[in-house]
């Protein structure tokens, strides 16, 4: 008896792409999400790294996370403080500076820090400046504007520079921006006379005219901008604050409060507040008293009182157990949270919700300064990848090659 020819299985919900599209993009958008979800097979994998898929899975999330501090040591190259948790925890070595060569000795490029998932160093000697993405370890390089390049002087300034992503295109969203338009801002001063700043568009690949405003103050050596609307903000010696606007390429200088009294060293941060403003944390003893600055009904802008004071002695956590030895070390605009420096180590203080986290356990005061890192973590996730065997950089993410790192931070809130 000739049975009949049996029909094909019928197609499961997983066998449809469009169905897979709208599950994957709801994945939470942490480093191992889509690197694990990729190595389930090939389809998946094709999917998963499609450019306009990676476009959309941000675009639906919105925010990156922050993923790290890097920590500018002195004559080193800057060392990534992972914040997450296994299996999320990227391995510090994927963070390596782009160029190894004896030519281009790391000790000369100091990192300015970064935003937009993109970090920016500066050379002096060699007058240039390096915008590096630290998860593909892609990077480009600029130099210096033509007026500076015959200056004998250079070596006597302090030099500052930013980097922020200039995507125009709808519904982009910062995070993973190496390859989108960039502006990128260039402050140098030398003492208590002025300060100069000029700005590069590597759309047009030029930079604009140099602009400059009398001091009576001093840049900083440490410690990055904020970005305040279409300011770049840096925090002056004495704590008022020079604000470079990149849209009308002009730096002025805003006066900090009257009644704020700052210590010389690491006592002050600029914040930027939920409304778009731009506020400032003071520190004192084991006390930070927070400051707005906001416009009232006539439209006048001027520094409020402090709306919020947080007494780190409060906290159930060895802070409590230190003297006066603590220092604002480094600020992540995006999350809010402030890098402390004790004598046990460093904490994380974020500002709204007032909770404190041990990132880095040591026994001695650390003076570095830390740069948030945050992104979207897509490296490695290309079209072209996914024609090749699994590469070796997803094996921090499987379950017996991954290494965890150091153990949980402990949390603490008021």
């Amino acid at each position: 008896m000739n049975r009949c020819p049996s029909s094909p299985a019928p197609a499961t919900p997983l066998d449809d792409e469009d169905l897979l599209r709208e599950i994957f993009l709801r994945l939470p958008p942490r480093p191992s999400s889509l690197p694990r979800a990729s190595l389930v097979c090939k389809c998946w994998r094709r999917i998963l790294s499609n450019q306009r898929f990676l476009r959309r899975f941000c675009k639906h999330h919105q925010k990156p996370l922050l993923l790290g501090f890097f920590e500018k040591i002195q004559d080193q190259p800057p060392i990534l403080t992972p914040l997450l948790d296994p299996p999320d925890r990227i391995p510090v070595a994927r963070f390596a500076l782009p160029h190894k060569r004896s030519s281009y000795n790391y000790k000369s490029w100091h990192f300015m820090g970064g935003r937009h998932g993109m970090a920016v160093l500066v050379h002096s000697r060699r007058r240039k400046i390096l915008v590096w993405d630290p998860l593909t370890n892609q990077h480009k390089c600029v130099r210096f504007p033509p007026g500076l390049l015959d200056d004998k002087h250079y070596i006597f300034w302090i030099w500052h520079a930013a980097v922020i992503c200039t995507d125009a295109e709808d519904g982009h969203v910062h995070g993973d921006c190496f390859s989108s338009p960039f502006k990128s801002v260039l402050v140098w001063g030398f003492g208590q006379m002025q300060a100069f700043s000029c700005l590069y568009e590597s759309a047009s690949g030029v930079w604009e005219d140099i602009v400059s405003i009398p001091f009576t103050d001093m840049l900083y050596q440490i410690g990055s901008p904020i970005l305040v609307g279409n300011a770049l903000c840096w925090l002056l010696r004495e704590g008022d604050v020079a604000a470079f606007d990149f849209q009308r390429n002009n730096i002025d200088v805003i006066v900090k409060p009257a009644d704020a009294h700052i210590a010389p060293y690491r006592s002050a941060q600029l914040l930027r507040t939920g409304d778009g403003e731009f506020g400032l944390a003071v520190l004192s003893e084991l006390t930070i008293k927070l400051w707005e600055r906001k416009s009232n009904c006539d439209g006048v802008v001027k520094w409020l009182l402090p709306h919020k004071t947080i007494h780190l002695d409060l906290f159930p956590c060895p802070m409590r157990a230190m003297s006066n030895q603590v220092l604002i070390v480094g600020y992540g605009e995006e999350s809010n949270v402030i890098i402390l420096s004790t004598t046990i180590g460093n904490f994380m203080l974020q500002l709204d919700s007032t909770q404190i986290t041990h990132i880095v356990k040591r026994d001695t005061m650390c003076y570095n300064t830390f740069y948030p890192y945050t992104s979207f973590y897509t490296a490695g996730l290309r079209e072209e990848d996914s024609r090749r065997s699994i590469p070796s950089w997803l094996n921090c993410f499987g379950h017996s090659k991954f290494n965890g790192g150091p153990e949980r931070s402990n949390q603490w809130s008021t």
